[in-house]
């Protein structure tokens, strides 16, 4: 997958997650500030192994992870997990 490819994905998901934390702020409470999503696909595979590799630089430079689940759950579409550091 080009760095194109996974970029553009990454931004339809990001607007996905962005209008379900909107419309459900408690969802992402009690979630530390300051902490960088990393969307995970619930049907793309491929963007989640490129996604996975992410995590490991952006905790090298210092910042916390929360990995944003997909899920094909219409109620709760997304799960919210936070990344050891």
């Amino acid at each position: 997958m080009t760095k194109s490819t996974q970029a553009q994905k990454n931004i339809d998901l990001s607007q996905e997650l962005a209008e379900y934390i909107a419309d459900n702020p408690k969802s992402v409470e009690n979630l530390p500030e300051n902490s960088s999503f990393i969307i995970f696909s619930s049907e793309d595979e491929s963007l989640n192994i490129e996604n996975e590799g992410l995590i490991k630089s952006i905790i090298a430079e210092g910042k916390k992870v929360i990995k944003a689940i997909q899920t094909k759950d219409k109620e709760n579409p997304w799960k919210f997990s936070q990344v050891a550091y």
